[in-house]
């Protein structure tokens, strides 16, 4: 037993003696470390994990310092970071890491992996500029983007092969003309695009062809009558930059009162999407910024929906009782029927209305009851991706009998069709091209049947035998043909095609007798 707990510590040291021999090792071995960086940076490069691939990079720079490695692998080091921060947007830094790897090692060349003619041209730009250090390190600011003329607020980022909307505004009524002048990644020549008339202002969609990974540069210029240069923003020493990336964190930008532009497939780049510096078609750009906006969002909506309505019903006796000339004589407007739905009393002769009991001729205790129900199909039409006009038609279910007394007396519809003509307002910033919640609200105008009722009991005395009998009566106030409605609520798009919206609506319905009431309302649509 003695031996084999003498035994025990050797074995354990036999263990952890060369783990600690190996991390000692990697410690004093930076080289090597520096060597397995990159080529785990590289991977990561192709998954564009950018962000990972830097902070890779970074902390071998900082373990190789200024002499622990080769200048060689320093810069090599400094070369690829200045990739990473590129593809990620980061300018200013990538142009410091460029020149720090090239004043190591002037003669320092891209690596294969990354030869491609945007990373190419910011690597040639760094040549001169180097400061020497060794850890890419230290913080980098941005230039502030160029003032000007325009008011104008550059996106922030943008996905790759995606048109970038570019939007501005003047006040001068000198400016007829507004164009604006761009160079994607690589690109070597500015190509001019003109703007044209958006809402405000001015504003158009730089082709995704030129919307590649690195960062898009431009500038705007304003013209007069004659074709003069009048006002600008940026210009081409000091252009607006726009990191491009494969993919965005912040929300997509739009023009104003139009859905973001969706990315283009590789057809689009050869059907006349300019790519780099080549010259653009003007016409077929301006002519496709003008489609993106409007195509963006479904013009056509058709769906289902479904209502309930509630009324308050005003307390009342003897509601079923009638005139001499077979009219009802209680002021709220109740007329009553049979659970037939034949009217009562009958007027086909007074009797029923003779024998009624005094007291006993129908009461109605008042409040709040449920009335019609409403099945609807709806079409409506987007005018813009905030107005939406339409119609609804559909059937009125729990309604009063088409054939009796009210109707007769012009004092209900009589119909159980719905018909009705609506304008909706949707909130937001081209909600109808979006996905998420939005207020709504609505008027409408229409023909249809609005009423409610509740059960009540009748005692009437028979004229040969005297007895008292009791039978189930319907109490109805009932109005139309004519409605008004207005409403409000929220709608949750699903996607850009497919559309929930929950509202609650005030009716006013008129005719014979004004009857107002409300209730909830469902809708499912969907965009053709």
């Amino acid at each position: 037993m003695i031996r084999v707990a003498r035994k025990l510590p050797l074995a354990a040291a036999a263990v952890i003696l060369p783990l600690a021999l190996a991390s000692s090792a990697s410690a004093l071995d930076p080289e090597g470390a520096a060597k397995v960086a990159l080529k785990r940076a590289s991977e990561k490069y192709l998954a564009t994990d950018f962000t990972s691939a830097s902070a890779i990079l970074k902390k071998a720079a900082k373990a190789c310092g200024t002499s622990r490695c080769s200048a060689h692998t320093r810069a090599t080091l400094l070369r690829d970071l200045g990739v990473m921060q590129f593809r990620a947007g980061d300018r200013a830094g990538a142009q410091k890491s460029f020149a720090d790897a090239l004043a190591l090692e002037p003669d320092l060349t891209l690596g294969a992996d990354y030869e491609a003619p945007d990373v190419h041209a910011a690597f040639e730009a760094g040549k001169g500029g180097g400061t020497g250090g060794a850890g890419g390190g230290g913080a980098e600011r941005a230039e502030p983007p160029p003032s000007g003329d325009f008011e104008h607020t550059p996106a922030t980022e943008q996905k790759v092969n995606t048109p970038l909307p570019v939007y501005a505004e003047i006040s001068s009524a000198e400016i007829t003309q507004v164009v604006v002048k761009y160079k994607g990644a690589g690109a070597t020549e500015w190509t001019r695009l003109a703007m044209k008339r958006v809402g405000q202002g001015w504003g158009t969609l730089i082709p995704c062809g030129a919307v590649t990974a690195g960062t898009m540069r431009y500038w705007i210029q304003g013209l007069d009558a004659d074709g003069n240069a009048a006002a600008s923003s940026g210009d081409a020493r000091h252009p607006f930059e726009i990191p491009i990336r494969s993919e965005i964190a912040s929300q997509a930008p739009h023009l104003p009162g139009r859905a973001a532009p969706q990315s283009c497939g590789e057809s689009d780049v050869e059907e006349g999407h300019p790519a780099h510096g080549e010259p653009a078609d003007e016409d077929h750009a301006s002519a496709k910024a003008d489609v993106a906006g409007p195509s963006a969002y479904a013009r056509w909506w058709v769906g289902v929906a479904g209502t309930i309505d509630f009324l308050s019903l005003p307390g009342g006796n003897d509601v079923c009782a009638l005139n001499s000339s077979a009219a009802p004589v209680n002021t709220q407007g109740y007329y009553c029927t049979n659970p037939n739905g034949s009217d009562f009393p009958s007027r086909s002769d007074g009797s029923q209305n003779a024998s009624l009991v005094s007291g006993q001729a129908g009461q109605v205790a008042g409040g709040l009851h449920p009335g019609d129900l409403r099945a609807l199909v709806a079409l409506d039409y987007a005018l813009t991706p905030e107005i939406l006009v339409g119609a609804r038609l559909g059937y009125v279910i729990n309604s009063y009998p088409s054939a009796d007394a009210a109707v007769k007396e012009g004092h209900a519809y009589g119909s159980k069709i719905h018909l009705e003509a609506r304008g909706t307002y949707v909130f937001g910033d081209a909600p109808l091209a979006h996905e998420g919640f939005a207020p709504t609200v609505f008027v409408s105008a229409g023909m249809a049947e609005f009423d409610g009722h509740v059960a009540s009991i009748v005692s009437m005395t028979q004229k040969a035998s005297k007895l008292l009998i009791s039978q189930p009566v319907n109490v109805w106030l009932t109005s139309g043909p004519w409605f008004l409605a207005v409403g409000g609520g929220a709608r949750y798009a699903f996607s850009p095609r497919a559309a929930l919206n929950a509202a609650l609506r005030v009716n006013a319905a008129f005719g014979g007798s004004t009857l107002l009431t409300y209730g909830p309302e469902i809708a499912f649509q969907y965009g053709l």
